[in-house]
């Protein structure tokens, strides 16, 4: 490894299971260990979704980080911090 190479720093985020994500997930929060700080938000949705079961709602989730929203679909890339909160916030309905 040279110098100006960086190693990824392995986090830990906090995971908020909303509406129909919570019922797929059976939890209503969990904590996860990402291998990597640098991530976009493609990629983190694509983890969660295989991981807690929540692949038939995937294309309708919105994620929000800290209590802001990012965009899934251009898959901008976030710089996550130890703590950091995400919510999964699926379609919801009502009446």
């Amino acid at each position: 490894m040279s110098c100006g190479d960086s190693v990824p720093r392995k986090i830990n985020i906090r995971i908020l299971f909303f509406a129909k994500s919570r019922e797929l997930s059976g939890v209503s929060e969990a904590s996860f260990c990402l291998d990597t700080d640098n991530i976009s938000s493609l990629e983190l949705l694509n983890t969660i979704s295989r991981l807690y079961n929540l692949e038939s709602i995937k294309s309708t989730i919105v994620l929000a980080i800290n209590q802001i929203y990012c965009d899934t679909e251009s898959g901008e890339q976030l710089n996550l911090k130890e703590g950091d909160e995400i919510a999964i916030i699926p379609p919801l309905s009502g009446g």
